[in-house]
C-alpha cells in the first residue's frame, strides 16, 4: 500500500471517527464542510475530497442546503463505531456509545452498542 493511500484510509477514518463521536456526545447529529475542517485541521480540499470518498461509499449522505451537512448513514455507523472503539478504547473507561445502564448489552455485545447508541440518537432509550 502506497503512503498515499494509508494517509486516505487514515482521513477516512478521521472523519467517522469525528462524526461518530459528535453523534454520540450529543452535540450534533451532522456536521457542515467548515466545520469538520476545523475539528480535523486539514486543508478543506482535503476534506471535500474526503467526503466525497465516503458518500461514494455510502457512509455518509449529504442532507443538502446552501451548506450542507453531512452524517452518517447506518453503515458508516457501524463502521465509525468500529473504528472508533478500536482507536480509543482504551482511553474510556465507557465505551463510546455504552449508556450508563450496568445491565445493558451495549457493554459487552458490538451489535448492542450500535443498537443503543442508534435508539439514544433518536431520542429513545435514555438511561
Amino acid at each position: 500500500m502506497s503512503d498515499d493511500a494509508g494517509l486516505e484510509i487514515a482521513r477516512r477514518d478521521e472523519m467517522l471517527e469525528l462524526l461518530f463521536w459528535l453523534e454520540g456526545e450529543g452535540l450534533q447529529a451532522s456536521a457542515n464542510l467548515t466545520g469538520m475542517t476545523r475539528f480535523l485541521a486539514h486543508p478543506e480540499t482535503v476534506v471535500r475530497a474526503t467526503l466525497s470518498d465516503l458518500l461514494q461509499r455510502n457512509d455518509v449522505v449529504e442532507l443538502g442546503g446552501n451548506n450542507p451537512e453531512y452524517r452518517l448513514t447506518e453503515v458508516g455507523r457501524r463502521e465509525a463505531a468500529r473504528r472508533f472503539k478500536d482507536e480509543f478504547s482504551e482511553l474510556l473507561s465507557q465505551g463510546h456509545g455504552e449508556c450508563s445502564d450496568p445491565n445493558c448489552d451495549c457493554h459487552d455485545n458490538p451489535a448492542g452498542a450500535i443498537e443503543c447508541h442508534a435508539a439514544r440518537a433518536a431520542g429513545g432509550h435514555k438511561h
